[in-house]
């Protein structure tokens, strides 16, 4: 399975009025309970590989990005970076069917999660596929109910 995964208003909010908070490391520290949903979906299936589709994503390296998920708590077989130039002001939707077509993933094997309200014009098949979060609470129980009929279509 392959998870687009972004990080603002996901794995931490993005409540402009909130300061995020920082890990040792000095990236954004994740909430615990986006953290536990995370490694939930990580555990049902075989093989995962997060794709990071967040504006974060070309601030480090694969190699690094893997250390940051492995210091908070979440075991993953695979990162990659979504790696469509920023320069380019692309919608999220653009970038995820761009790069969907450009890898020739199928519908079935992804998983997407992410704030972004331009995924609610994703194709109706792709959509399906979509746990969209609330940016000011990020993957929370709210969304892992959500998150639960959907996994029963992947």
């Amino acid at each position: 399975m392959k998870i687009f995964l972004d990080i603002d208003g996901v794995m931490v909010h993005a409540n402009p009025h909130k300061r995020v908070e920082l890990d040792a490391d000095g990236f954004y520290k994740f909430n615990t309970v986006a953290i536990e949903i995370l490694n939930y979906i990580i555990g049902l299936k075989k093989k995962v590989e997060l794709i990071l589709s967040t504006s974060h994503r070309f601030r480090f390296g694969v190699m690094e990005w893997k250390a940051i998920f492995d210091r908070r708590a979440i075991s993953v077989e695979s990162v990659s970076i979504l790696n469509t130039p920023l320069e380019k002001q692309l919608t999220r939707k653009t970038e995820i069917m761009g790069w969907m077509d450009q890898c020739q993933y199928s519908p079935e094997e992804v998983l997407i999660i992410d704030d972004d309200k331009s995924l609610n014009g994703l194709p109706e098949n792709l959509k399906e596929r979509l746990l969209l979060t609330n940016p000011y609470t990020g993957l929370n129980q709210e969304s892992y109910v959500d998150l639960n009929m959907l996994l029963k279509k992947v």
